[in-house]
């Protein structure tokens, strides 16, 4: 009796590109454990991309395994960070290969991936720093917020006016904010540094050294204002002051902890992880030995989020 053989391949393209498809889901269900082979699965997507490319240039009817391809992209970006974890520097090393052919936006998913995760990295940093800073401006704080007068109570509207301008990068509209709350608590330095650091930021270095002085006159010790002016500048952007802010910070006090962790967070803000990293954990350490309770917790929990950063295997 004569047996009918089953083909092993599917008979059609689109039977084909289906088949890729279905091994890329079934990869992505099995990642952990495939090493360097979860490359593989970037690959197997790209082919069945190309093949629905150009079926539909003939004229075939792929709407349904478009949307299947991008349901697979889709969820190869929610498992981004297990895919490069398992992937390595694989991936980078195949896009590189490959060159020019290399453009589909699955070839750069370590880029997309490091980029969203800077973005994370960079709200929760500044989310840290604005806590501690607010513990640096502790004292202050606490007078005001007890029974705060009208005019502080507008500075304050003004400080936080000033801040939400700085953040969308309207620096010169943040600084009036900050020159009027300046204005109205002048023994508060927290408008001050930040007028310093925006007239900076604009250029007007006599002004802002104005400030500074100003501001220094508030500030309990040099490490301290290094430290307050060097979070407000990571705050806009620029981390190349806040470097040079948080290296004289821990010349002046190598067993300070805050200027370890003004130093991480500006590596962080860098995409410098492995030295942020470091430096955080050294800000712990240094934290737990003074009893510094705040930082510590603050330094333990930029580690936390840092260590799920993919690195290069």
């Amino acid at each position: 009796m004569t047996r009918l053989g089953v083909p092993s391949q599917p008979r059609t393209a689109l039977g084909q590109v289906r088949e890729t498809l279905g091994r890329v889901e079934d990869g992505l269900g099995r990642l952990p454990g495939s090493g360097a082979a979860a490359v593989e699965l970037v690959i197997l997507l790209d082919e069945a991309a190309g093949r629905l490319d150009e079926l539909e240039a003939a004229g075939a009817n792929v709407g349904a395994e478009r949307e299947r391809l991008e349901s697979a992209w889709r969820r190869m970006q929610r498992q981004a960070r297990d895919l490069l974890r398992e992937a390595g520097p694989a991936l980078r090393a195949e896009r590189e290969r490959r060159g020019a052919e290399a453009e589909r936006p699955w070839w750069f998913l370590d880029q997309s991936y490091a980029q969203t995760q800077r973005r994370a990295v960079g709200k929760a940093l500044l989310v840290g720093l604005a806590v501690l800073l607010t513990v640096a401006f502790g004292w202050f704080v606490y007078e005001r917020w007890i029974g705060p007068p009208p005019e502080v109570r507008q500075a304050l509207r003004y400080i936080a006016t000033g801040q939400e301008l700085a953040s969308g990068g309207e620096l010169e509209a943040a600084l009036e904010s900050f020159e009027a709350a300046v204005a109205l608590t002048p023994d508060d330095p927290e408008p001050l540094l930040w007028a310093g650091v925006l007239r900076q930021e604009l250029g007007d270095a006599e002004g802002a050294r104005e400030n500074y002085d100003a501001a220094r006159e508030l500030v309990p010790g040099e490490r301290s204002f290094l430290f307050q002016r060097g979070t407000i500048l990571l705050q806009v952007g620029d981390t190349e002051a806040a470097l040079v802010d948080a290296e004289a910070a821990i010349r002046l006090s190598p067993r300070w902890g805050y200027g370890f962790y003004l130093r991480a967070s500006a590596e962080a803000e860098q995409g410098r992880i492995e030295t942020a990293i470091t430096d955080y954990q050294v800000a712990a350490d240094l934290a737990h030995v003074a009893e510094d309770v705040e930082l510590e917790a603050m330094a333990r929990a930029q580690l936390a989020l840092l260590e799920q950063y993919p690195q290069d295997r």
